[in-house]
């Protein structure tokens, strides 16, 4: 077999080495498995200060030698080590110059983050771990910097609607607030936590991305008084939008108290009571679950004139015009407030109070839904990020999986 007699000249090209850098040895360790490459840089040349880039002369070398984890060689873990030479600048003194092959304060060269990211974009960043070989924090570290990179320079100038919608990152009370671009569908913010807090910190964020708070004209959302008092403080322009998913689901968890209350406890938690039959659309059911559903409404007829009342509701997000919508939200809140049951008039207390914000739909037909469409691909974010199980880890992966980044870093089978 013949010699790779041209092994500088190519790891020189791979890590983009230009005079007056060069390679000066590399070397194999058979008891560790691991290839070290030692670069240096030419004492007699000029180096730009890495603070203000005035050309300045050498002044001596770093005390303790750098290694970087660089891309693997033939299968071993690949190490570049080198002791960056220090400048003395006029201005600011002496500085240690940076090395080409790695970005500031990096311990891996930018290929190897290059091909970590390449990875951590098609598969879980623990199986993206086990591959590189690296630390969790170690790669955590890279993924949030091109990550955050990219997030910080998205432009938001052109953002004139929102949707605002919250998601669970672990078990317990850890939440999340998610803030799309219905326009664009893609995710431009991801807070901790889903108070105003968390909404103020985006609004904060918009401003540092170039949005402007009172050029926010909607604001798509589920009814949560939280949100709403966030988005008067921080939007005071906005006109909010009551997503009609989280309306409806308002009147089926009022249907759904109403059985509970009727069955009684013991047998409306049983598969034959009906909680996910009820939950069907009347005209979307099959012959057979229709049949079950007559009979059951039969059998508790509270339940079904919850039902009844679900089905004329359906009927409200069918109607085209604001006065039409008026006219069958009055006739179903009249119903339920004479309905006798309770959790039904619960019901149309809130639809009466809210009713400004569930009618500004009718007006721009905005909802959540593209939010709700993202929910898998945010679950996937979940998925992805197990094991690095913490809400900085958790909002990367959000951004990184729907936040439709321009990412820049390095690609190594380009470069």
């Amino acid at each position: 077999m013949e010699p790779v007699f041209n092994f500088v000249d190519m790891f020189e090209k791979s890590i983009g080495l230009k005079d007056p850098w060069k390679v000066t040895r590399a070397e194999f360790d058979p008891r560790d498995k691991v290839v070290h490459v030692y670069v240096e840089a030419r004492k007699t040349a000029r180096y730009a200060c890495p603070e203000c880039g005035r050309q300045c002369k050498r002044y001596d070398d770093e005390e303790d030698e750098r290694a970087w984890r660089h891309a693997d060689v033939v299968m071993y873990p690949c190490y570049i080590h080198s002791r960056r030479p220090r400048i003395e600048c006029p201005v600011h003194g002496i500085r240690v110059v940076e090395a080409p092959w790695a970005r500031k304060g990096a311990r891996q060269t930018l290929l190897f983050e290059g091909y970590a990211m390449m990875l951590a974009e098609t598969m879980t960043l623990n199986e993206a771990r086990k591959v590189l070989r690296i630390s969790r924090t170690a790669l955590m570290h890279i993924v949030e910097y091109w990550v955050n990179k990219a997030v910080a320079e998205t432009d938001l100038s052109g953002i004139e609607q929102i949707s605002l919608d919250e998601t669970s990152f672990k078990r317990g009370q850890s939440y999340v607030t998610v803030v799309g671009d219905p326009v664009r569908r893609r995710v431009i913010g991801v807070e901790n936590g889903r108070d105003v807090d968390a909404v103020e910190r985006f609004s904060l964020d918009l401003i540092a991305r170039k949005g402007d708070c009172n050029k926010i004209t909607h604001v798509s959302m589920d009814m949560s008084v939280t949100y709403k008092k966030a988005c008067e403080l921080c939007f005071p322009q906005a006109k909010l939008v009551y997503d009609h998913f989280h309306v409806k689901k308002l009147v089926l968890d009022g249907m759904d108290e109403v059985r509970r209350e009727e069955q009684g406890k013991k047998f409306a938690r049983s598969k034959s009571a009906g909680r996910k039959l009820l939950m069907i659309p009347e005209r979307r059911m099959t012959e057979r679950q229709n049949e079950v559903m007559q009979a059951l409404c039969q059998e508790y007829p509270k339940t079904g004139r919850a039902f009844q009342m679900v089905q004329q509701f359906d009927d409200l997000y069918r109607c085209q015009t604001t006065v039409e919508a008026e006219a069958v939200l009055k006739k179903l809140t009249s119903w339920m407030m004479h309905s006798r049951l309770e959790p039904m008039k619960k019901v149309a207390r809130s639809l009466r109070k809210n009713k400004v914000e569930i009618f500004e739909y009718f007006k721009q037909r905005l909802t959540n839904a593209f939010a709700e469409g993202m929910n898998s691909l945010i679950q996937a974010a979940k998925r992805k990020a197990r094991g690095f199980r913490t809400y900085r880890g958790y909002r990367t992966m959000i951004f990184l999986t729907v936040g439709r980044l321009h990412l820049s870093y390095p690609v190594p089978f380009l470069s």
